[in-house]
């Protein structure tokens, strides 16, 4: 039950100031342009201030214009879609690991594992980006497609190939080259390379396009759209100053420092039972480190941010899982991956308690921005956001009017701008990285 007790509490962990936490990252990206969904009721084309947006598929934007009809709009609105889809990955993790060894204790690891990467407890674990989203419905496809070829029924590659589809619908064509990647490992590991041109099985694969085509092809301009999902995805593969031998020899120590302190862990498991000659690496983990094997090797190869392999996260935490649980035979072993977890949980309370709060009332906190803006202005006058870098700002705005704001509006009376360029009364001047947010009263002809 301690198992148990801890991915309570690791999760319990993630609550403190989630719902006060300032926007991070692209969060507000997310957000800004479900909250123009929602006011324009437009749903299949994403807009952003206004504009057109392209560079994402819209199915995150739809769970959080769901959410906000139980949730009103806040920080918490958008982060609820994440931790729904954390729980949801943590039980399968769980559910997936009692499948293969039959173990309730290990399986309460592997979840845990999970929970407990630096990557996931602290960072993309609750923010209301579609890392761990897109995270969960990978996984799904992962385990559709192994119980497809280990059972040889069809229901499965259905289920595997839908999936696909819907992962392509959160990030376009990453979801695909999961799919793909995981299915060819597979039946090349149990040598089925017949399945490899079955005309049954390119059909199933056929599925995987309905969804996202049926979406795209209600959008603004479908071709453009496709072309900026494929630019997006393959963009990275090599582009201005770098260097690949760099990458490929960097990027694994920043995988492994995302996911301290199991990583750690999962080393001294090793060393100790290697030491011991208790190391053995039976078909299941054989398999799974296959399939991580094959997935990981676009993103060593190419300019990747270490987000990006999140969706072989669950893959690791069995396969690590594996390891440190057969180690705590060991007591003194048992007892370093109890007091390191232990450990870990009370620090993210520490962040969500403390560093939230100090983030917030920071003399640069975008949240700050916004309220001293919103305390000077007329809210129903027409606003206009020329501060793209900003949006958190123009987003807390835009919640407290009650409506999006625009890139361009002529009849704006109110700018809030990044630009140097940019006429008008200046009202307000924030000192910000190394530009400036500025609230510029403008001329009452725009």
């Amino acid at each position: 039950m301690g198992l148990l007790s801890l991915l309570l509490l690791a999760f319990m962990s993630l609550l403190p100031n989630i719902n006060t936490y300032q926007f991070r990252n692209e969060e507000s990206l997310r957000v800004t342009i479900a909250y123009e969904m929602s006011k324009s009721s437009q749903y299949l084309q994403p807009y952003l201030l206004g504009e057109p947006y392209y560079n994402k598929p819209p199915l995150f934007n739809w769970l959080i214009v769901l959410y906000s009809n139980f949730i009103p709009w806040s920080e918490l609105t958008a982060r609820a879609v994440s931790l729904t889809f954390l729980m949801l990955t943590l039980l399968t993790i769980f559910i997936f690991s009692y499948h293969l060894f039959k173990n309730l204790s290990l399986s309460l690891l592997s979840a845990l594992s999970f929970l407990t990467f630096g990557n996931v407890l602290f960072f993309y674990g609750y923010l209301a980006e579609i890392d761990i989203t897109f995270t969960f419905f990978t996984f799904c496809t992962m385990l559709s497609l192994y119980m497809w070829l280990r059972q040889d029924k069809l229901f499965w590659g259905v289920c595997a190939s839908f999936l696909a589809g819907i992962g392509a619908l959160l990030k376009g064509f990453p979801a695909y080259a999961f799919y793909a990647l995981t299915f060819l490992s597979l039946a090349v590991y149990q040598r089925r390379w017949n399945i490899l041109t079955s005309r049954k099985v390119l059909f199933v694969h056929s599925i995987s396009l309905i969804l996202p085509a049926l979406w795209l092809l209600n959008t603004c301009d479908p071709l453009l759209y496709l072309k900026t999902l494929f630019y997006e995805s393959f963009s990275r593969v090599g582009s201005g100053n770098f260097s690949r031998t760099k990458h490929m020899l960097t990027f694994p120590f920043f995988n492994l420092k995302d996911m301290l302190p199991n990583s750690l862990l999962f080393f001294v498991a090793l060393y100790m039972l290697i030491r011991q000659r208790k190391f053995e690496f039976p078909q299941d983990i054989r398999l799974l480190s296959l399939v991580f094997f094959v997935n990981y090797l676009p993103y060593l190869f190419s300019n990747s941010a270490g987000r990006y392999v999140m969706p072989l996260y669950p893959l690791l935490a069995v396969i690590f899982s594996f390891y440190m649980h057969k180690s705590t035979e060991n007591a003194g072993f048992r007892k370093l991956l109890y007091t390191t977890l232990l450990f870990t949980v009370i620090l993210r309370f520490a962040y969500g308690f403390i560093y939230f709060e100090y983030y917030n009332h920071r003399e640069s906190s975008r949240k700050l921005i916004a309220e001293k803006i919103i305390k000077s202005i007329d809210l129903s006058s027409a606003i206009e956001c020329q501060c793209r870098q900003e949006l958190s700002v123009c987003l807390y705005v835009s919640l407290a009017k009650g409506e999006p704001l625009k890139q361009k509006l002529p009849n704006a009376l109110y700018s809030i701008s990044c630009e140097e360029e940019k006429t008008g009364k200046v009202l307000m001047r924030f000192h910000v990285d190394s530009y400036q947010i500025k609230l510029l009263r403008l001329k009452p002809n725009g």
